[in-house]
């Protein structure tokens, strides 16, 4: 199952929370950005004393703790920033469409435009309403990829010459009962279906989750969704419920059709 990070100093905790919020940041921009009381070596001030105001690490405190974070694949850092550190394989993958070459990557914070702008195009049908509520969240969030108590979050990338034409999503149940399953979204834009790209997507997506301890991946979706639940189900999904009148879609009721995978060690 998906775990919540645990830290045996308070400043490490600090400066993961602070990369976790932010996706991607200069280290040096996070050591002064990130405050902390003074060390002290006299004795506790007296009761009603001010407290000494709060200051950023040293540099050599700073590099200490993240060495400890990057050793302990809390952190690590890329292209000159510091990331939230993913199990995950990096690796590249290539689809030859009809007349361009597509890439599947994992997503960094970097392709955060463009992954929204994927996801705002094709959630612009009203029928998938998952997509539009997950654009609203990396908008509110700002940042794509999330690990901490309450999320776990990660995005795979399509790109033709560099530019996202689709998107995988990722997110573990981070609840006790539930760590086993996740939620997963798919998208990628008219013209660049029905050329494998998004089995690529899914099986990249899919791996992950397997990796991460999950054993069942669901996602719900309008019945006029017909594209959308005919590419699951040719990729393995079976529906397990429908909800009648869940969604309204151009101002009529229509069921939520309920999909899922179970995934194989």
């Amino acid at each position: 199952m998906a775990r919540t990070r645990e830290f045996d100093h308070d400043r490490r905790r600090q400066i993961y929370e602070y990369v976790e919020r932010n996706g991607a940041v200069d280290p040096e921009t996070a050591r002064q950005q990130i405050l902390v009381q003074p060390d002290s070596s006299s004795k506790p001030a007296r009761s009603g004393a001010e407290l000494k105001a709060s200051v950023p690490m040293s540099s050599q405190e700073f590099d200490h703790h993240v060495s400890i974070l990057e050793r302990d694949g809390h952190l690590e850092v890329r292209d000159g920033k510091l990331r939230v550190a993913f199990p995950i394989d990096a690796d590249s993958t290539t689809v030859e469409l009809d007349d361009v070459e597509a890439t599947v990557r994992p997503a960094r914070q970097e392709d955060i435009a463009g992954i929204l702008g994927v996801i705002e195009t094709i959630a612009s049908d009203e029928s998938y309403v998952v997509a539009r509520r997950l654009a609203a969240d990396v908008t509110r969030d700002e940042v794509l990829l999330r690990h901490n108590e309450s999320e776990n979050r990660i995005f795979f990338v399509a790109t033709v010459d560099d530019d996202a034409v689709g998107w995988l999503h990722v997110e573990v149940v981070q609840s006790p009962n539930m760590d086993h399953t996740a939620e997963l979204t798919v998208g990628v834009l008219d013209q660049y279906r029905d050329g494998g790209l998004g089995s690529t997507l899914m099986e990249r997506g899919l791996d992950w989750a397997r990796s991460a301890g999950v054993q069942k991946v669901y996602q719900n979706l309008p019945e006029t969704n017909e594209p959308a639940i005919s590419f699951l189900e040719a990729n393995g999904w079976t529906t397990e419920s429908t909800r009648d009148g869940h969604y309204r879609v151009d101002d009529e009721l229509v069921d939520e059709v309920q999909l899922a995978v179970w995934l194989e060690d």
